[in-house]
């Protein structure tokens, strides 16, 4: 687990966890947190969070994964000239066309490819730049929203009325690397409130934990516990696959979203091509120069002197209107959102399904207890274990939450040793 510390502000809590899982070898996540280390780097181009998921055999998911969470951030700091989402998306284009290269360069690598979730936090909100089915969500209050839309079978087909009942949910129809081109999709920006969490996840998660037991995880849980109580809970449920985890929680004034206030988007930028200094206010600013200098010569008067400088003027002119670049694009409403999203809305205050559910799961494990009584530590797991089982029957289902998550994260750190 890694908390990342923020050198300007503390109004931002970042914590980056991955792990293997409990079926794979290798570990073919990839993610990478880039934050500005000062206020005005982050006004201009905000923070940058990745998660990528990687696929492909002979290690080929594990490079595709790597490869997009180095180019990603590299690309979008270069394209300065573009406004952040579009630097965002020609970033994870451009990362495409890079692991398809690979891909074709070497039959061990062919078809590699990877998923990518991306959030950017700057002063118009969050935007999130995404090809896959790793997942953004965000967490206000009781409520947790999926800000992106799975790029599977399962959801392509929902989304167009089809029947799902038989879909497997891990088949997906778009990712970075198998194909020369790819589409992005652009959503928000959401603006951002004081108190909201954001998590950018592999399916290794969302695949073995429901949003509301997720969203109910970031609502009650620190940041770091929150991280840690998720992974654990998704490897207890089977772990099939690899996990990665990030979490941002804003916490006050400084990265909210002042929508009266903040400077709106321009996408399209353009700037009129340099021209060179046109020929004849060249020769004509020459000659003036010339002229004023054997005028000089002839008798030092002012008006030698005038016509030298009416001659630098004018070649300085010339060459500033070649070289000013003409900006146009189009300002975007204050109100204007990319993309349809959020795509799903859960209550995710701690309620009786969420206890029993997890209650089930930490029963399962309480079994082991009468297999191997002296291998672990039980104390601590059966006090929280038994403390959660009685407040969940008191209806007191925050604390509940609190103490399951405690006893699971305690006897999986025991698993661990």
């Amino acid at each position: 687990m890694v908390k990342h510390e923020h050198k300007w502000n503390d109004s931002l809590t970042v914590i980056e966890v991955t792990d293997k899982g409990m079926r794979r070898a290798t570990n073919q996540d990839s993610s990478v947190v880039v934050l500005q280390s000062d206020e005005e780097s982050y006004q201009q181009r905000g923070h940058l969070f990745v998660v990528c998921d990687g696929m492909g055999a002979h290690a080929a998911g594990e490079l595709a994964s790597g490869d997009a969470v180095d180019h990603i951030p590299h690309h979008y700091l270069v394209y300065q000239n573009l406004s952040p989402p579009e630097a965002l998306e020609k970033a994870i284009i451009k990362a495409n066309s890079e692991i398809h290269r690979k891909g074709q360069e070497n039959p061990d690598f062919h078809n590699m490819g990877t998923t990518c979730s991306s959030i950017l936090l700057i002063p118009q909100g969050i935007i999130c730049g995404h090809v896959g089915d790793s997942r953004v969500y965000r967490q206000r209050g009781n409520v947790i929203e999926q800000l992106t839309f799975d790029h599977s079978l399962q959801w392509e087909l929902k989304a167009k009325g089809g029947d799902i009942e038989n879909v497997p949910s891990n088949v997906i129809t778009r990712s970075l690397g198998p194909n020369e081109e790819v589409e992005v999709d652009l959503e928000g920006p959401f603006p951002v409130e004081s108190g909201d969490s954001y998590l950018i996840c592999s399916d290794g998660l969302s695949g073995e934990v429901s949003d509301s037991e997720i969203g109910a995880a970031m609502a009650t849980l620190p940041p770091e516990q929150a991280a840690r109580f998720l992974l654990d809970l998704a490897n207890l449920r089977g772990g099939p696959d690899n996990i990665t985890i990030i979490i941002v929680r804003v916490q006050g004034p400084e990265f909210t979203t002042d929508v009266q206030q903040m400077e709106p988007l321009v996408v399209g930028k353009k700037v009129t091509p340099v021209k060179p200094l046109h020929p004849v206010v060249l020769g004509a600013s020459i000659v003036l120069v010339l002229l004023g200098l054997l005028l000089l010569a002839i008798d030092p008067k002012w008006i030698g002197i005038g016509v030298s400088a009416a001659g630098l003027v004018t070649a300085l002119v010339g060459f500033a209107l070649g070289r000013a670049g003409v900006e146009s694009g189009e300002t975007l409403a204050r109100e204007h959102r990319f993309g349809s999203g959020p795509h799903t809305r859960s209550n995710c205050h701690p309620n009786e399904p969420i206890l029993k559910e997890l209650l089930s799961t930490a029963n399962e494990i309480r079994h082991l207890a009468k297999e191997h009584p002296n291998k672990f530590n039980w104390a601590p797991f059966d006090e929280a274990f038994v403390e959660s089982n009685e407040q969940t029957q008191a209806q007191d289902y925050t604390n509940a939450f609190q103490n399951i998550a405690k006893a699971i994260t305690f006897i999986m750190s025991e698993f661990r040793k």
